[in-house]
């Protein structure tokens, strides 16, 4: 019997009424269906709920409702398992989460009959060490971002390249996107879009107060490091927009393609291209 974990986003009222709904769903296809221990009790369902460790160990498959912020989410939660995920679209047209709300049982079908098809997605790492020793380890689907606060100064940094010196950057700050965060960030920094499928990290400055201030696109086997040559002052380092850091002058930050991957449950073939289009003629690009 195939273990499946459903994700609400229970701030959405919506997401907890359609949990319910597809929980019936899947346990009548014949799946057994957990919950994180959180999202259990607010269901009423206890006696599903497991907590994170035993997620990631025991999960077959995995969904969640809510928008793409909630599968980006869910990605970073379950890495380095590379459980298979699909995402019920409960907000507006999103890159990420292809199921409509109508079409969960059509989903539950196709999932119960092996319909689908699997897709790969590269993850980004950051790395954070501080006097010798590993002060923090991020994990991003759409991207690492190094930023200063509100009110600091500009970040004035040195950039290398699998370990030659590449450039002096004087910015807001720095994102290093994965294909999947090329159209997020990224792109309203000026960022290169690129295409899913492909093996690169883009590096995009933020705000460039520098004659370096083009993005710069890496194969996936680069490592980038980057060295503060000014003391940094209220500056953080952020996976995806959800989960951060905050940096100190000596710090040394190693940022690469994730060993790991997110892969995708794809129900239908729904061109990357098209989306893309869609999101044009809506004007959200």
């Amino acid at each position: 019997m195939k273990r499946i974990g459903v994700f609400p986003l229970l701030e959405k009222p919506k997401a907890v009424k359609l949990a319910v709904k597809i929980i019936g769903l899947l346990q009548d296809a014949g799946f057994m269906v957990v919950l994180q221990q959180r999202s259990a009790d607010c269901l009423g369902m206890a006696e599903m709920g497991l907590s994170d460790e035993e997620l990631r160990s025991q999960l077959d498959y995995g969904v969640v409702l809510g928008g793409d912020g909630a599968l980006l989410s869910l990605a970073r939660r379950l890495y380095p398992r590379e459980v298979p995920i699909f995402g019920i679209n409960l907000g507006h047209l999103g890159f990420l989460t292809e199921v409509e709300a109508k079409d969960l049982e059509l989903a539950v079908k196709k999932l119960q009959a092996g319909e689908f098809v699997l897709e790969d997605r590269i993850m980004v790492s950051a790395e954070v060490t501080r006097s010798g020793k590993q002060r923090a380890y991020l994990v991003g689907l759409n991207d690492i971002v190094l930023t200063k606060g509100m009110f600091a100064r500009m970040v004035r940094m040195e950039l290398l390249i699998d370990q030659f010196f590449t450039g002096l950057v004087s910015a807001d700050g720095l994102i290093i996107s994965t294909p999947t965060g090329s159209t997020a960030y990224s792109l309203s920094a000026g960022g290169p879009i690129i295409a899913p499928q492909l093996s690169a990290l883009a590096l995009t400055p933020i705000c460039a107060h520098s004659l370096f201030n083009r993005p710069l696109v890496v194969g996936s086997n680069s490592v980038i490091e980057i060295k503060f040559t000014t003391p940094p002052h209220e500056v953080l380092l952020t996976a995806d927009g959800q989960d951060s850091v905050a940096l100190e002058a000596d710090d040394g930050i190693k940022i690469y393609t994730a060993p790991y991957k997110t892969k995708f449950i794809r129900f239908k073939e729904q061109s990357f291209y098209h989306i893309l289009r869609e999101k044009v003629k809506q004007g959200r690009l």
